[in-house]
């Protein structure tokens, strides 16, 4: 093989390693790009068949991505969880204070200090002091019930705000998979810049929902929202909206609705969200906040309690008299058009004074503190008329307090194990495809001496020719 043909060769392996080096260099400068994956530089042999014109050598090729999208996929599957669980703790820790394990605070230390009252004003029945004990006692379960309404409405508003701001970050993130989707179709191949920020809108996007991102051969992505209702396909974009839901034949007029989610075409796919933050705050939303509040369909175990403490200490009173002869009074008033307002209303009946209070019992037998001793031990009462559900006053709102508890500590605990596994999956991508400053170091070193050793090559046939130059002079 000729001079010149070793100088093409050489020509050609400076032009492959030149390229090597912009590959680790383009490695080092997106070393903490979001979504980047590291590049690597492939060097193809030439041929070698002198006799045909082949001069060998070698060329450089298209730099192969070290993306690998099951790990891809692992690790938004635990943002998604993780999501889920971090959206679910945040709204319940509103929620936990209105219940207080401990007594000591909120319905349930209220409750608790009224019917104490009654039991001492059962010892002393005509004690002004023990009457005047009850009406403010009483007070306080009607401000400590409207307090806890208040904190679950705002509890929803704000739940409510977040589905609605979670809704448009999806769309947001939806419509650059979509600008994506244009521009690889515009574009002449794979571009690591592009594919980086792809991938780390489509691990955002798993935090807020549980997508499905699936990889067609034209290079397009179509999203999917829980595997079902698309989001993204080619270059159209199926946006979502987050609207209220009243079912037709409402039990609760004017309750609070529910949150549904609607596709592009109107159609209701809540069921399909299931995961990430949207999925988290619709739980909350539609399932647990209802369940305490009432919605349309259910009163909700606030105003359940609210109610049966009321209508049973009312039926108690007015059963008896007070010292003057006259028949009682009801302790309570409250909003009963609807099951869903009657924690946030109840209220102490305006009719009502400590002389009024009815602590006689006209039997027969007659019993002076009668009433009184029968509202003493209300709470704790197993007759059918007393309990909710098959439990006593208080073992129900116990039992509310250790459901809100568990659920609290269950999205705690869920949240803590998801950031582990979503750490740990993380860890597992960036040992595949994460850039290490290390070796892409040892990399441009070796290329750098490959650079050297060809252009020691170089420098030798420029001497051998400049040689041969000089015979022929």
């Amino acid at each position: 093989m000729g001079l010149f043909a070793n100088l093409t060769s050489s020509v050609r392996a400076l032009n492959a390693f030149e390229q090597s080096l912009e590959v680790a260099q383009n490695n080092v400068s997106n070393a903490s790009t979001a979504g980047y994956a590291k590049q690597l530089a492939t060097l193809n042999a030439l041929p070698f068949q002198p006799k045909t014109g082949l001069l060998g050598g070698v060329q450089a090729g298209l730099p192969q991505s070290t993306r690998n999208e099951y790990l891809e996929q692992a690790v938004r599957y635990q943002n998604g969880a993780l999501g889920n669980y971090s959206a679910q703790a945040q709204a319940l820790s509103g929620v936990e204070p209105i219940f207080d394990v401990t007594g000591q605070t909120g319905i349930v230390a209220a409750l608790n200090s009224m019917f104490q009252s009654f039991s001492a004003w059962s010892a002393s029945p005509d004690s002004a002091a023990a009457r005047q004990d009850v009406l403010s006692k009483a007070q306080d379960l009607g401000a400590s019930f409207q307090q806890a309404a208040s904190v679950l409405a705002s509890v929803t508003s704000n739940v409510t705000n977040q589905i609605g701001s979670t809704v448009s970050q999806i769309n947001t993130l939806a419509a650059q998979v979509r600008d994506y989707n244009v521009q690889r179709g515009q574009g002449t191949g794979a571009d690591s810049g592009l594919d980086a920020h792809l991938h780390d809108t489509l691990e955002t996007l798993s935090g807020l929902a549980g997508i499905t991102a699936r990889f067609e051969q034209d290079g397009s992505v179509t999203l999917l929202l829980g595997g079902q209702t698309p989001l993204v396909i080619g270059n159209q974009q199926y946006s979502l909206q987050a609207v209220n839901f009243t079912p037709a034949a409402p039990v609760n007029p004017n309750a609070t609705p529910s949150i549904h989610i609607l596709d592009a075409n109107g159609q209701d796919v809540t069921a399909n969200v299931a995961g990430g933050t949207l999925g988290g705050l619709l739980s909350v939303r539609n399932s647990v906040l209802p369940s305490l509040q009432g919605d349309s369909q259910q009163a909700g175990a606030l105003n359940l309690i609210a109610q049966k403490v009321a209508d049973r200490v009312n039926q108690l009173l007015a059963s008896g008299t007070d010292p003057a002869g006259n028949a009682g009074l009801p302790l309570f008033t409250y909003d009963a058009s609807s099951g869903a307002n009657v924690a946030r209303t109840l209220s102490i009946d305006p009719n009502i004074t400590a002389d009024t209070l009815a602590a006689f019992d006209p039997g027969p037998p007659q019993v002076a503190n009668g009433i009184a001793l029968s509202l003493s031990g209300l709470g704790t009462s197993s007759a059918a008329t007393d309990t909710i559900g098959g439990k006593s006053m208080l073992d129900f709102l116990n039992a509310q307090t250790q459901i809100i508890g568990q659920q609290s500590a269950n999205a705690t605990s869920g949240q803590t194990v998801a950031q582990q596994s979503l750490t740990q999956a993380q860890a597992l991508r960036t040992q595949v495809s994460g850039v290490s400053l290390n070796e892409e170091a040892i990399n441009v070193m070796e290329l750098q001496r490959s650079y050297q050793a060809i252009s020691k090559m170089i420098s030798v046939i420029d001497g051998l020719t400049n040689t041969l130059i000089n015979m022929v002079s």
